[in-house]
């Protein structure tokens, strides 16, 4: 299965802080051997999509078939539910 990343998600990912960098990474490294380790999220705007928490970062993604998709990083302080 393929990690593929959305457009501006690599922007993103290259300014956080490098601890966070490292710790995404060791959890998305992970994504294809069980996709569906971490939970779906069931409100708000991000409603559907798997996340997984680095730092203070919230990281969501879709599965399918053939990929796996990160969506979006958004820091954890301005999620809404």
């Amino acid at each position: 299965m393929t990690v593929l990343f959305a457009e501006g998600v690599p922007e993103l990912f290259a300014g956080l802080p490098s601890k966070v960098q490292q710790e995404a990474a060791r959890k998305i490294e992970l994504l294809p051997k069980a996709p569906l380790m971490f939970p779906v999220r069931r409100r708000g705007v991000m409603r559907g999509y798997r996340y997984f928490i680095a730092g203070r970062y919230l990281f969501y993604y879709s599965v399918s078939s053939a990929e796996i998709r990160v969506a979006a990083i958004i820091p954890a302080a301005m999620r809404r539910a």
